[in-house]
């Protein structure tokens, strides 16, 4: 009974961060049809695609994703009372885990994947490892994030200078990295089919701009050419 109260407790923290990676995954899509669609809505007219409120859209979703990654990353801290919906809030459930060897499998897949090719002899301090060498490779986008959490989206720091957050490519990075770390307890772990995470919002604000008159409007960006050098023809 204790074994199947755990495993539901681990299975409700992460549910709540699937709720945190959903949104994350918004505000990015939001942020990068915007980017991709702010000339063309210039040449179409503020009287039809007003600037102002793409800027304070902008503005809403920078704020939300600095604030999401901050709570996807958060700490949890017992003896405070911090029980956070974060990997490191998933992470605590799982120091007294029994592992399969299915499930630690599982666990040394998701590591290699993120670049930890240490033994998984121990899947929970494998897990904490693969996620330190993660957060070290993003290191300056974590640290740029929280500052702008702290003296913008959470506090209005009196004197902070706001300064440029980090590119799509990374908020993209962390979010796969989420994901595959809520699918790996999900349906590598608990054995329970993972949630999906459609890009809603932002392909509803791709419809809206169209049905503006922005007929053209682009929802993602064109994808990248091979550098690899073809076959020359015989």
């Amino acid at each position: 009974m204790t074994g199947q109260m755990a495993r539901t407790h681990l299975d409700r923290k992460n549910v709540k961060l699937g709720s945190l990676i959903y949104r994350l995954r918004q505000a990015i899509d939001v942020l990068r049809v915007i980017g991709l669609n702010v000339n063309g809505a210039k040449q179409i007219g503020g009287h039809v695609i007003s600037l102002n409120f793409l800027w304070f859209v902008r503005l809403l979703t920078l704020e939300s994703i600095s604030l999401t990654v901050c709570k996807i990353f958060d700490s949890e801290n017992l003896t405070k009372g911090w029980k956070r919906n974060s990997i490191y809030g998933v992470m605590a459930r799982l120091t007294k885990h029994r592992y399969t060897p299915i499930q630690a499998k599982n666990v040394e897949r998701f590591g290699r994947k993120f670049g930890n090719f240490n033994p998984c002899s121990n899947p929970t301090a494998f897990l904490s490892q693969t996620i330190a060498l993660f957060m070290a490779a993003h290191k300056d986008a974590f640290v740029c994030m929280r500052k702008f959490r702290n003296e913008h989206a959470a506090h209005s720091e009196f004197g902070a200078k706001r300064e440029n957050l980090p590119s799509i490519d990374e908020f993209e990075a962390i979010f796969d990295f989420s994901v595959e770390f809520y699918k790996l307890i999900g349906a590598g772990i608990l054995d329970i089919g993972p949630a999906s995470f459609p890009p809603d919002a932002g392909m509803g604000l791709w419809r809206m701009l169209k049905n503006l008159g922005l007929t053209d409007a682009k929802f993602d960006f064109p994808p990248k050419k091979s550098t690899r050098p073809t076959k020359a023809a015989h």
